[in-house]
C-alpha cells in the first residue's frame, strides 16, 4: 500500500489510497500488455485474412473487424500509460493527458463502435445466408461488403464528431495541506520537474476534467443515445440472432454427420460419389465460418455485458441513494475491470479463427512458411545467383564469339591458301602441257 500525500478522504486528512495501488497495477502492467499482445494479434489477423485465398464476403467483414480492433488497441495505449502513473512533469503529462481526453479516447469509441457494427452487420449477413442461401447470394459477395463496412465507417464518424468537441482539461496545482484530490480524473502526484514554473516542483498537481457548458444541455441526450446505439442494441440483435445461428450449427452438425454415414454407405455399394466434392468444400467452408462468428459473437455478447453496467450515469442513478461513495471508491475499480475485459475482446479473436476455421489455419501456416518468412533472403540469393549466371553466360557467349571468328579467319586463309595452292597447280599443268606440245613438233 502506497502512501500518497496529495490523496485526500472525504474528510480531508492526508492518507494512503490501495485502490490507486490497484489502479496503477491494473492501467500499468495488465492494460499495456493486453493492448501490446493484441495489437500483435490483429496484425497476423491483417496478414491473412488480406491473402488472396480469403476472397469470401465474411473475410471481408473479418478484415475491417480487424483493422478496427487494431486501431483501437492502439487509440487505448496512451490511456494506460496517462493512468499508470508513469509520469512526474507537469507539463509533458498535462499534454499528454489533454491529447488523450480530446483525440485518444474518442478515437477508442469512434473504431470500438465501428468493430460493433461490423460484427452486427456479419452477424446479420450470416443469418440471412444460412436462412435463405438462394435469395441472398446477390449481395453476399466482397464488394457488397466493402460497401457496407465503407458506409458504417462514415456514419459512425458523424455519430463520433461531438466525442472530440466537447471535452476539456484544466490543471490543479496545490500545497499537501490544501489540495483537493476529489474531482481530479487522473492519479495526483507531487511534481518533480517542470518546465512551465519551476516554483510548481514539489506541489501537488493532477488534471481535471470538464465539459464544455455549450454541451450541458445535450449531454445526457446525446450519451444515453450513444448507449443505446452502441451497447443495447447490438447486443439484442447479436443475442437473437446468435441463438438461431446456434441452432443452425447444430442442425448442421447432425446433417454433416449423417450425410458421411450415408455416403459412406453408398460407396461401399457404388463408385458413384453422392455429393459433388468442390459443393461439399464450399458448405463446409461456410459451416466454419458461422461457427467462428458464433464463438466470437458470443465473447462479445460477455464483455459488452459489463460496458453496459459500468455506464458511469447508470451507475451513479442506481448507487447515489444507498451507495454514494460507490461512484468514486468501488466504481473505479469496476471501470478498470470492465476495461480489460473490452481490451480482451479485441484481442482474442485470432485464436478463434485458429480454432474454428481450418481455411485460416491453413493460410496462416500457408502465410508464414519458412520459405516465405526468409522471402527476401532467398529473393536476394536468387537474384545474386542470376547475376552470376547471366554474367558467366555472357563471358562464354563472347568467349564462344571469339571462337567462331577466329575459326573463321582460320578458314578463310585456308581457303586462301587452297586458292593459291590450285592456281600454282594449274599453272604448273598448263606449262608441262606447252613443253609436251613444243617437243611433239
Amino acid at each position: 500500500m502506497s502512501t500518497n500525500p496529495c490523496l485526500s478522504n472525504v474528510n480531508g486528512s492526508i492518507g494512503s489510497d490501495t485502490l490507486h495501488d490497484i489502479e496503477v497495477a491494473g492501467y500499468r502492467y495488465v492494460m499495456l500488455t493486453i493492448c501490446i499482445f493484441g495489437v500483435v494479434c490483429n496484425i497476423l489477423n491483417l496478414c491473412v485474412l488480406l491473402q488472396r485465398r480469403l476472397k469470401e464476403s465474411p473475410y471481408t467483414y473479418l478484415t475491417g473487424l480487424a483493422l478496427a480492433d487494431l486501431l483501437t488497441l492502439m487509440s487505448m495505449s496512451p490511456v494506460s500509460i496517462v493512468r499508470g502513473d508513469y509520469i512526474r512533469h507537469e507539463t509533458i503529462f498535462f499534454t499528454l493527458t489533454r491529447l488523450t481526453v480530446q483525440i485518444y479516447i474518442p478515437l477508442a469509441n469512434y473504431f470500438g463502435q465501428v468493430s460493433i457494427m461490423i460484427t452486427v452487420a456479419l452477424t446479420i449477413e450470416r443469418f440471412l445466408f444460412t436462412h435463405y442461401p438462394l435469395r441472398t447470394q446477390s449481395f453476399c459477395k466482397p464488394s457488397y461488403a466493402r460497401r457496407v463496412v465503407a458506409i458504417i465507417v462514415v456514419l459512425c464518424a458523424i455519430l463520433n464528431i461531438p466525442r472530440f468537441l466537447t471535452e476539456r482539461v484544466e490543471r490543479r496545482i496545490g500545497s499537501e495541506l490544501t489540495f483537493n484530490s476529489s474531482s481530479c480524473m487522473t492519479h495526483p502526484f507531487k511534481i518533480e520537474y517542470s518546465s512551465a514554473n519551476i516554483s510548481h516542483v514539489g506541489q501537488c498537481f493532477c488534471v481535471v476534467g470538464s465539459t464544455k457548458e455549450s454541451f450541458l444541455p445535450y449531454q445526457n441526450y446525446y450519451y444515453y443515445t450513444m448507449l443505446g446505439i452502441n451497447q443495447i442494441i447490438p447486443f439484442a440483435i447479436l443475442l437473437c440472432l446468435n441463438l438461431s445461428l446456434i441452432r443452425r450449427v447444430q442442425t448442421s452438425n447432425r446433417y454433416t454427420l449423417a450425410e458421411l454415414i450415408a455416403r459412406q454407405h453408398t460407396n461401399i455399394n457404388s463408385a458413384t460419389p453422392t455429393l459433388n466434392t468442390a459443393t461439399h468444400k464450399r458448405l463446409r467452408d461456410e459451416h466454419r465460418l458461422t461457427k467462428t462468428l458464433v464463438a466470437v459473437v458470443i465473447v462479445f455478447l460477455i464483455c459488452n455485458t459489463f460496458t453496459i453496467i459500468s455506464y458511469p450515469g447508470l451507475v451513479r442513478f442506481i448507487t447515489k441513494k444507498k451507495y454514494p461513495k460507490y461512484i468514486n471508491v468501488g466504481f473505479r475499480i469496476q471501470k478498470l475491470i470492465t476495461n480489460i475485459m473490452l481490451l480482451l475482446n479485441y484481442s482474442i479473436n485470432f485464436f478463434f479463427y485458429c480454432a474454428f476455421n481450418e481455411k485460416f489455419l491453413f493460410t496462416l501456416k500457408n502465410t508464414f512458411r519458412y520459405e516465405k518468412l526468409f522471402c527476401g533472403l532467398l529473393k536476394t540469393e536468387r537474384r545474386n545467383s542470376s547475376i552470376h549466371s547471366t554474367i558467366n553466360l555472357h563471358s562464354n557467349i563472347c568467349k564462344t564469339n571469339q571462337y567462331i571468328s577466329n575459326y573463321q579467319g582460320n578458314s578463310e586463309q585456308v581457303n586462301k591458301r587452297r586458292r593459291q595452292f590450285s592456281n600454282e597447280k594449274d599453272f604448273n599443268k598448263i606449262s608441262k602441257d606447252e613443253l609436251i606440245t613444243n617437243e611433239d613438233l
